[in-house]
């Protein structure tokens, strides 16, 4: 009898090894899930139909200035800068996949208000909506990613698939920008706007369905929520490897991002017609993805990361400047993609660093804490550069291109920090 026991007591134990082996399975599928469902969600979320056409939505739909665009634009960047802190809290607070439905279901119904009248004040609620939308997503995206790679043990995959991300994002709007360039032309450019609420309605539904990374992981109890706001501003003061990452991520990524408002200007100038502007900006985000699939790749190659990270900078800058004393299709429409492709995935040498110096349990709040001060300087330099594209727009460029070399040059960014 005691020998059947035993035995009965193996078969017990190999029972229940099986059962948490499969458990096991069951959810590292699981963790696997919300990957795959990013790159969904991010894909969904980048049919931004309106992309290609967005400043003949503001001039010729909405019949503001160019300055009046500018303005508004810096009012949506105050607006995340107001929001970013708190919806990182949130997603610290309640949880990582609540801030990203929310963010998603915000954005829906702010192109609805966005398409509805052409009027700044409507314009403005509309931006209010998005900004909210913006901010509960971003930095929330890469602390769920971060999260959900620890349960996979793969932490250091995470600049890999933030490039995923970003690259199923930019195939989104590369996909939609012609379609919305055709819409515009031949039928009204508020419906443009007004279509991109199902994209982002679906992408709602999806979020629904993630598993929520952070409730599970080894952490302290959950802090007070003005405790995690705080911390976000601490951690930033106290860690000077990340302040000096962080700013010198977004300083030129600010610069860069202001040819998204002129490249359609400077196509007026050389008289590309309006039903091709969706064109130009599906190039500029097929380059975008080439860019973040080759980046991950080659700076796991070099080993002077600092080096790299220089002339990576410093060519865009240089686009810049040509852009303004060249005005020839076959030759500015490259340096546009030029400036796009380096300048816009520069950010993902910097993402395995700062994630290395941020404390696990306040994530989101810190990478939103950067992304406020990067609204800060956006907010700043928006109607700057709209009273300088309105006087000059070559001096514009001129200008940009010299900031984002000097910068560069006056890096103080070591090689151990990337």
């Amino acid at each position: 009898m005691s020998e059947l026991k035993e035995f009965t007591q193996e078969e017990l134990g190999e029972s229940s090894l099986e059962l948490e082996g499969k458990e096991l399975s069951v959810n590292l599928n699981t963790w696997r899930g919300n990957i795959w469902k990013s790159y969904l969600i991010h894909f969904i979320e980048g049919f931004h139909l309106i992309s290609g056409i967005l400043l003949p939505f503001f001039l010729t739909w909405g019949k503001l200035t160019f300055v009046e665009v500018m303005f508004l634009q810096s009012f949506f960047t105050v607006m995340i800068l107001v929001f970013e802190i708190p919806c990182g809290a949130i997603a610290d607070y309640i949880s990582r996949k609540f801030s990203l439905l929310l963010g998603a279901f915000s954005t829906a119904f702010a192109a609805l208000v966005y398409g509805s009248y052409p009027n700044i004040f409507i314009f403005a609620i509309g931006e209010t909506l998005w900004a909210f939308g913006a901010a509960l997503i971003s930095g929330t995206d890469q602390a769920f990613i971060y999260d959900t790679l620890r349960k996979l043990g793969r932490e250091d995959d995470v600049s890999k698939v933030m490039a995923r991300n970003r690259s199923f994002h930019l195939l989104g709007i590369g996909i939609s920008a012609p379609i919305g360039s055709v819409i515009g032309a031949y039928f009204s450019l508020n419906l443009v706007m007004s279509l991109i609420f199902f994209p982002f309605i679906i992408a709602t539904l999806i979020s629904l369905t993630l598993k929520e990374p952070n409730h599970d992981l080894e952490r302290k109890k959950k802090e007070k929520y003005f405790t995690i706001v705080k911390s976000g501003f601490t951690e930033l003061t106290k860690n000077k490897v990340l302040r000096l990452l962080a700013f010198e991520m977004i300083i030129t990524e600010s610069l860069v991002f202001f040819l998204i408002w002129t490249y359609q200007i400077y196509l007026e100038a050389l008289t590309v017609q309006l039903i091709f502007f969706g064109f130009v900006s599906t190039s500029m985000t097929i380059i975008q993805i080439l860019f973040n699939n080759v980046i991950t790749t080659l700076e796991s190659k070099i080993n002077n990361k600092r080096r790299f990270l220089q002339v990576y900078t410093i060519i865009p800058g240089i686009g810049f400047i040509l852009m303004a004393l060249i005005y020839f299709i076959p030759v500015s429409i490259p340096l546009i993609l030029i400036v796009i492709g380096f300048g816009f995935t520069r950010s993902l040498i910097f993402v395995k660093g700062m994630n290395k110096q941020i404390e696990t349990e306040n994530r989101a709040t810190v990478i939103s804490t950067i992304n406020m001060v990067a609204s800060l300087i956006r907010a700043i330099l928006y109607p700057l550069v709209g009273y300088f594209v309105m006087w000059n727009l070559n001096i514009t460029f001129i200008l940009l291109g010299a900031s984002i070399i000097i910068f560069a040059l006056l890096s103080r960014i070591k090689n151990e920090y990337l």
